[in-house]
């Protein structure tokens, strides 16, 4: 007897641990996980690259990376905005297939991200964004601007977090010509139900921001007449950023539209799905 309740117990401690652990990584893949080391960095490819420092409207500094193109004298540039897991080292396979399209790519991290200066306040796990990253994207896009004048064509490419703040300050930025979206959120309090509904995971959203500069959806009634095109990539098997969240979000768009769903594919795995057809259909969208 005495075996048997040890036995009994230890299963269900086996099981109390497996399912903390398992609700412990749904949150964090749904919410800000921050990484300050590099796994890898662009020199370990032999990647032409310098290390570029970019201030911020609140006098930060954030770290990032400008790829010069492979094509000599391409005037296009593409900034990367990533969605909150890690650091930019886990964009470089994207960088490099822009690269590949004849691009020049700058990558950077959010504060608190990276080598990038610490955020005030300090990034908590459980938060699904901060309002402080609009700042950031548009840092990015201020540098390219006065440092890489020479380069007229820029586009936004982001993913998850990075991908709806991608709409929603390109939209407010005349130097911005298209965007690619994967998997971008339309309304962070859309977001947050959709969480705690599919994946019964609370996350913790930014107060007293600007509607108009921070969510896709607001800032695509009011924006972006002039741009040249919107792609929208998601998953058709992705419950959280849905097909028909995509196509609602679709409609608010003032300037010519694009859709892409990968077959059998949630927000995770967008590109790994494949990868070729992926980028094939970016280049279409951006020719």
């Amino acid at each position: 007897m005495p075996q048997f309740i040890n036995n009994k117990f230890i299963n269900t401690m086996r099981k109390t641990l497996f399912l903390s652990i398992f609700c412990l990584i749904s949150s964090l893949a749904f919410s800000l996980n921050p990484s300050r080391e590099y796994a890898v960095t662009p020199g370990d490819f032999g990647l032409n690259f310098e290390v570029v420092t970019i201030p911020t409207e609140d006098n930060l500094n954030l770290y990032g990376w400008f790829f010069s193109a492979t094509r000599e004298g391409s005037s296009k540039v593409v900034i990367i905005s990533d969605d909150g897991e890690g650091n930019m080292a886990d964009l470089l396979d994207v960088v490099s297939s822009f690269l590949s399209l004849g691009y020049n790519v700058l990558t950077y991290d959010y504060r608190g991200f990276g080598k990038s200066d610490d955020a005030n306040p300090a990034i908590k796990n459980n938060f699904y964004i901060y309002a402080q990253f609009e700042k950031d994207l548009n840092g990015s896009i201020n540098y390219v601007k006065k440092y890489y004048s020479k380069l007229r064509t820029m586009q936004l490419y982001g993913r998850g977090i990075g991908a709806g703040l991608s709409i929603a300050v390109g939209v407010n930025r005349p130097e911005v010509s298209k965007v690619v979206a994967d998997s971008p959120y339309s309304t962070l309090e859309g977001m947050k139900n959709r969480l705690k509904e599919k994946e019964s995971v609370d996350v913790l959203l930014p107060l007293g921001f600007d509607k108009k500069g921070f969510e896709p959806e607001y800032a695509l009634q009011s924006k972006g007449a002039n741009m040249a095109g919107i792609m929208f990539i998601g998953g058709d098997a992705d419950e959280i950023v849905s097909t028909k969240d995509i196509k609602a979000l679709m409609k608010f768009a003032k300037c010519p539209s694009y859709s892409y769903f990968v077959k059998g594919a949630n927000r995770f795995r967008t590109i790994e799905a494949d990868k070729e057809k992926y980028f094939q259909e970016i280049e279409k969208f951006l020719k």
